[in-house]
């Protein structure tokens, strides 16, 4: 019989998770597993958990936001024998769910990892630390954790460019010369994105059938200050129509990035604060892990 290690966040997947719990034991007990439940009891358990003890295991299951499914690859990136990777979604987006089709109720979700079969998918690298869907910096990078959820229902994509219009006078652009596949660019930025994903802050991107978990690539978005303030209605413009060919937003595919700012500036790593960093290198990895997508 197979091993599997079952990880519940009970500060986002408890609501969902517990009145189906049961069902989904039994189910992947039916499925050929043995199942051993482990419940977080704060950030980075499941982590420490997956390096510590993932390698014992066929397959580890994390059952929570995205936050909880990056802890879960983070920890099996470090294991020479890795566990295959499953699901459950259970946060607030469930950025990469959508993406990748992995159903939202938990019960279909664990029924999709007995009855399917896993595959390599891509993982990034920033400065080391994987990723699973995107490291981002600058404006809009705040703006989308931080618009009211009832404004992202109305208005959709449209709130964050609203928000984004009340912040723009403070808004102070990064400075940042940024290397990757094909190209050098250097300018005022108020947002970047290294991403391997198809939605972000709840949105689909326009751009999203150009974009694999199995491709070797990764996606680079990068928001351009206008030199002139009487050009920031058409700047706006180009990011509510997700115009990745305009002038405002560099855009590419590749498979490493290399960025110097300035002066130390905040990320944001797959939702989660990923401190203060200068310069360093962003990089695919082909391949990495095996997951049920």
């Amino acid at each position: 019989m197979k091993k599997m290690l079952l990880i519940i966040n009970p500060v986002t997947a408890k609501t969902a998770i517990t009145p189906h719990l049961i069902e989904i034991v039994d189910l992947f007990e039916k499925g050929g597993y043995a199942v051993e439940v482990h419940v977080t009891k704060r950030k980075y358990d499941a982590l420490r958990l997956v390096r510590q003890t993932g390698a014992s295991y066929d397959t580890v299951v994390c059952a929570g936001g995205d936050g909880t499914l990056n802890e879960t690859v983070f920890g099996a990136m470090a294991l020479k024998q890795k566990p295959k990777i499953g699901y459950i979604p259970a946060g607030t987006t469930n950025d990469f769910a959508a993406s990748w089709g992995i159903p939202r109720r938990p019960l279909e979700a664990a029924q999709a990892i007995v009855k399917g079969s896993s595959r390599p998918i891509d993982v990034n690298l920033f400065e080391n630390r994987p990723y699973i869907y995107v490291a981002a910096f600058g404006t809009f990078a705040e703006v989308s954790f931080e618009t009211p959820q009832n404004l992202k229902k109305s208005l959709g994509w449209s709130a964050y460019i609203f928000e984004g219009i009340k912040r723009l006078p403070s808004i102070r652009p990064v400075h940042m010369r940024v290397e990757y596949d094909g190209g050098v660019t250097e300018g005022n930025f108020l947002y970047g994105m290294m991403s391997n994903t198809r939605r972000v802050g709840g949105f689909d991107l326009k751009i999203k059938d150009d974009i694999s978990l199995f491709d070797g690539r990764m996606e680079m978005i990068l928001i351009r200050q206008p030199d002139n303030p009487a050009d920031n209605p058409k700047m706006l413009g180009a990011v509510l129509m997700q115009d990745t060919s305009s002038e405002f937003i560099v855009f590419a595919h590749t498979k490493r990035v290399h960025f110097e700012a300035e002066k130390p500036i905040l990320w944001t790593i797959d939702g989660e604060n990923g401190g203060e960093v200068q310069k360093g290198d962003i990089v695919l990895c082909r391949n990495a892990i095996e997951m049920f997508v």
